[in-house]
């Protein structure tokens, strides 16, 4: 139960938002570097793969909306699925 008014109820959350971006700042997850730092071809081929359209390319993960974020996750574990099974072949 708080017992100050709204204000200070709302100037203590904004403290308690900005402790958390400064000291517990999550690090990127793996799939969004990964597409943020792939070169544009790969892209194109990772989004051809997704079923995305080509102004994908031009995006950066966090401009993705949830169910591109899915699609680009499931093409980067079939293409990983894809290389373990070749790499296999070939030794």
């Amino acid at each position: 139960m708080f017992l100050g008014t709204e204000q200070q109820r709302q100037t203590g959350l904004r403290h308690i938002a900005h402790l958390k971006e400064t000291y517990f700042v999550q690090s990127k997850n793996q799939v969004e570097v990964i597409y943020d730092q792939a070169p544009e071809k790969w892209k194109l081929t990772l989004c051809f793969h997704a079923g995305l359209k080509r102004h994908h390319t031009l995006l950066t993960y966090s401009q993705l909306n949830d169910e591109e974020k899915m699609k680009i996750m499931q093409a980067l574990l079939s293409l990983r699925h894809f290389t373990a099974i070749f790499k296999r072949e070939l030794y």
